[in-house]
């Protein structure tokens, strides 16, 4: 069984404009979806996959947000009337191919395996086929990648349809007129990758989640420091998973345009699995 997967290209772009999250945001992403297909038969019911698609483990940082993000993507879902297989369904189907074509990821170097890795989701794919009623397995990877505050008066980043306010840690919020805000700092985004059972791609797209660095107000270079607190606010994870699903499911305030085109699926050998 081949299976299909469409790369997109980020529209990523640091403005310094607008304050509300809601206002049109130039960086949300390129999302695809296959019209036709969920038309022809919609989809009721999804399985979350207890994987990532990219063939990569989530970085550890990111780790301990998973459950929590998962069981927020799953809360969505069923709010919008699509239904939820048991996990243990993907993971029986998983553990059984790995079994069969062995592990594809190496934990010392950090690479994927290719070839493995398409062998284990194909096998994976067909055993879930078996599932009737299962319309789509999603694919939730939390990711951690490269953002950066503006120079601008608020000092927003914006990213993947987000917009984040510096954070800081530290008894006070004050920042020197001085900082340096052009550093690179981490935020965490969800990729949300959706297949039928038999492969075929039926929807991608990314919602930005928050930053992971703030600034320590205690130290007197005041520079960026990894965030105590983890993706711990909700309504941030909430927001990124309205973006990333949009519009399978429709965002009431939707901050990106929508594409002139509909996207069409082309048939293609399964990339080479993608890391952060």
């Amino acid at each position: 069984m081949r299976l299909y997967l469409l790369i997109l290209a980020l529209i990523g772009a640091v403005v310094t404009t607008g304050c509300s999250s809601t206002d049109y945001n130039p960086t949300t992403y390129d999302y695809f979806i296959s019209r036709e297909d969920i038309k022809q038969k919609p989809i009721k019911k999804v399985i979350i996959a207890t994987v990532n698609v990219s063939g990569a483990p989530t970085r550890s940082v990111l780790r301990d947000s998973v459950d929590k993000v998962d069981g927020l993507v799953e809360d969505y879902l069923k709010s919008n009337g699509i239904s939820i297989a048991p996990n243990h369904l993907f993971n029986n189907a998983w553990q059984q191919a790995l079994l069969t074509y062995g592990n594809f990821y190496d934990p010392t170097t950090g690479k994927v395996d290719s070839e493995g890795w398409q062998k284990v989701m194909a096998a994976t794919l067909e055993s879930l086929s078996a599932q009737k009623d299962i319309d789509g397995v999603v694919f939730t990877d939390l990711i951690e990648h490269d953002v950066q505050h503006s120079p601008g008066m608020k000092h927003y980043a914006r990213w993947y349809g987000v917009t984040r306010e510096p954070a800081t840690e530290g008894a006070t919020s004050s920042v020197p007129t001085d900082f340096n805000w052009t550093q690179i700092i981490k935020g965490a985004s969800l990729v949300v990758t959706i297949y039928t059972t038999q492969g075929k791609p039926l929807f991608s797209s990314r919602g930005g989640i928050d930053t992971l660095h703030g600034i320590d107000t205690r130290k007197s270079d005041k520079g960026f420091v990894r965030r105590k607190k983890i993706l711990s606010r909700s309504n941030n994870i909430e927001e990124g998973i309205e973006i990333a699903f949009h519009p399978l499911i429709t965002m009431k305030h939707y901050p990106g345009k929508e594409p002139e085109k509909t996207k069409t699926a082309v048939d293609t050998d399964l990339p080479e699995p993608q890391t952060e």
